[in-house]
């Protein structure tokens, strides 16, 4: 991949990300898709900006046609279709005049998938799976890149679950959490600031180089010994996927790794998305995680791990100094209380290594925020074995 081709992708990728808030890996696996000829499916609440989302990054696209709709029981086949061409039907001939509508479109977003008609539903089956469209006696090939579905709740039906299926990846899109995202926002609302425009990117031309530089995309041993992996441990706790779709995997992770502006597949790709990609209902994302975690730890997580046990070491020493001072200050008692310091000590330092070889080493990938995470915390670290020290010091006198 060029590097005025990359510079544009990430210039894109952020602008997204600054134009929508706390959405880095939606925005990341849209792209993904894209790039990869996927479909997407977004679940979350009324309010969340699912389909501002997807209608920014069409228009990121120049030249490419965006077409969305938000579907209910009573939507006929042609609001989203297109009408059927009077002049065609006089001459019995059946077929709809597609242009403007999702047989027409780069990309398409319908909003509330699950509440359109078994009509509807069934002739996206086959823009979905084969990017074709049957027009009454001819079979259109769309220009279709990524159709992009949204709603707010998971489908309790079989029916709707195996095509909920047909959509690769399937992050759910929360409300925001952070006070500053949601000042930012405010501030929008009120006109105190500007809301960052996206912009335009990309042409479909450099589309098509991206989706043919994600073809290119190496792919190292250490993420094909860690992807067998990922799926036995999926499958010895009952989560499969189909052939289909483990292809249909592999695709989209080379272009998330072009989204990430990496030449090569690594495990860090896997932890990152397959908790979006591989589950049957919600319900499986918590094993999901617990199984990226284990094959694939990231700094992040040992970052988060680390922070977790210095805190408890913390806890304990409290605790233990607090009965010191309540009971009576002999030798023996004296002695112990040294030893377990130390022990603290000790587990400390061991805590702090960990986070130092992280941050020094080349093993775990890291971008800016994660790496200034970490050296955070290996100063807080820092504090605690000087804290640790001083106490075991001062006891010994």
């Amino acid at each position: 991949m060029n590097d005025t081709l990359f510079a544009s992708l990430q210039t894109f990728r952020a602008n997204l990300n600054a134009a929508t808030l706390e959405r880095e890996s939606v925005v990341d696996g849209l792209l993904a898709t894209l790039i990869s000829k996927q479909n997407a499916f977004l679940l979350g609440e009324p309010g969340t900006g699912k389909s501002d989302l997807v209608r920014n990054i069409c228009n990121g696209i120049s030249g490419a046609n965006y077409f969305g709709y938000l579907l209910t029981p009573t939507t006929d086949p042609s609001e989203i279709f297109g009408p059927v061409a009077v002049t065609k039907l006089l001459n019995d001939e059946y077929t709809r005049d597609v242009k403007g509508y999702l047989p027409d479109a780069h990309i398409a977003f319908t909003d509330e998938l699950f509440r359109g008609s078994s009509a509807i539903l069934n002739s996206l089956l086959t823009l979905l799976n084969e990017r074709t469209f049957n027009n009454g006696k001819e079979v259109i090939h769309t220009p279709i890149q990524s159709i992009v579905a949204a709603t707010n709740s998971w489908p309790d039906e079989e029916s709707l679950q195996a095509f909920a299926d047909r959509f690769l990846f399937r992050p759910t899109v929360e409300f925001l959490k952070k006070s500053t995202s949601k000042r930012i926002l405010d501030g929008w609302a009120l006109g105190v600031e500007e809301r960052p425009t996206v912009g335009t990117h990309l042409s479909l031309d450099t589309l098509t180089q991206l989706q043919d530089a994600a073809k290119q995309i190496k792919v190292s041993d250490d993420f094909v010994d860690k992807y067998g992996e990922v799926w036995d441990m999926l499958s010895a706790r009952g989560i499969t996927i189909s052939d289909r779709r483990r292809v249909q995997v592999l695709k989209f992770l080379r272009a998330w790794a072009i989204v990430q502006g990496d030449e090569e597949l690594v495990p860090e790709h896997m932890h990152d998305s397959l908790v979006h990609i591989v589950y049957r209902t919600p319900d499986d994302k918590e094993t999901i995680k617990e199984i990226l975690d284990q094959v694939i730890p990231t700094a992040n997580k040992i970052f988060a791990d680390a922070k977790r046990a210095a805190s408890g070491i913390m806890t304990e020493y409290s605790t233990t100094t607090h009965k010191a001072q309540l009971r009576s200050s002999g030798i023996a008692e004296l002695n112990d209380f040294v030893i377990q310091l130390r022990k603290y000590h000790k587990d400390m330092q061991t805590v702090r290594d960990k986070v130092g070889e992280v941050i020094d080493g080349n093993k775990y990938r890291m971008n800016l925020s994660t790496r200034q995470t970490g050296v955070k915390l290996q100063k807080q670290l820092e504090n605690y074995c000087e804290t640790l020290t001083v106490a075991i010091s001062d006891i010994s006198k």
